[in-house]
């Protein structure tokens, strides 16, 4: 089964663009869409009238089985063009990575009342409004922990609730939840996690490591770039550094380029 990263970096002026993070080819990724997860700039289209949003819903509910595929509809609600009855199919899904990668997405579509709507209905567990959905995944994590960043990113303030549930998985066994929490930490940008993502980049764990490594990418500032800088080179010539370094020069513009003269 492919596994996908837990996150993205933002890359300005690539916003509609997939990157392919592979170093570890024992454990192939999903493309990470970049357009579903930068915290820093808007990725989803301007509102749209909710009358205008809902009948297309309705039009479009008939086309939705002839989509080609779930990652058609992912891509669809990373650009923020899908409608709420597709991000309702997607979230429909048996696979909890791709369950996971669609929730994070759904970041993209915060404008449309309708999808915030959903996010609020899936935290409070609104079956009997919401009765297609893949419950049994959406009440547990991973895809839970996905569902708490994305609900903060949106609210921004108050939101203790879900930052408090994202942390009580910081040392779970099962690592694709901690490589959850390490993503949903960077995006929320708390220099108090800054210990635990170094910890999580620094640990045996090649996936949760990658997955800390771009957290600290999509954090920003000084302090998350300075502890790449220290960890690229700690880990130089391996895989791990290689991604360090990358993600240093997409995310930080590091090293700065030399000025001539």
């Amino acid at each position: 089964m492919l596994r996908p990263i837990a996150g993205a970096v933002n890359l300005t002026g690539l916003r509609k663009e997939l990157i392919m993070v592979n170093i570890f080819r024992s454990k192939p990724l999903l493309p990470v869409l970049l357009s579903s997860l930068l915290c820093f700039t808007s990725t989803a289209a301007n509102p749209v009238n909710e009358e205008k949003q809902q009948q297309a819903s309705l039009e479009s509910a008939g086309s939705i089985k002839n989509a080609a595929n779930l990652e058609e509809l992912q891509l669809r609600i990373a650009y923020g063009i899908a409608t709420v009855a597709e991000v309702r199919k997607a979230l429909t899904e048996s696979d909890p990575y791709a369950l996971t990668n669609t929730v994070h997405a759904m970041f993209a579509m915060r404008w449309q009342r309708g999808v915030v709507h959903l996010l609020n209905g899936m935290w409070a567990l609104d079956k009997q409004k919401y009765p297609e959905l893949s419950w049994d995944l959406i009440s547990t994590p991973p895809v839970r922990i996905a569902l708490a960043s994305t609900i903060n990113r949106i609210r921004i303030v108050n939101t203790d609730e879900f930052k408090s549930y994202i942390r009580r998985f910081k040392n779970d066994d099962q690592e694709f939840n901690r490589a959850q929490v390490s993503v949903a930490l960077g995006f929320n940008g708390d220099p108090l996690d800054l210990t635990y993502l170094q910890a999580m980049c620094n640990g045996d764990n090649h996936y949760v490591a990658q997955s800390a490594i771009t957290a600290l990418s999509v954090f920003g500032g000084d302090q998350a770039r300075d502890i790449l800088i220290e960890l690229s080179e700690k880990h130089q010539g391996t895989p791990r550094g290689d991604l360090m370094v990358q993600m240093l020069k997409k995310a930080y513009h590091w090293p700065p380029l030399k000025t001539p003269g």
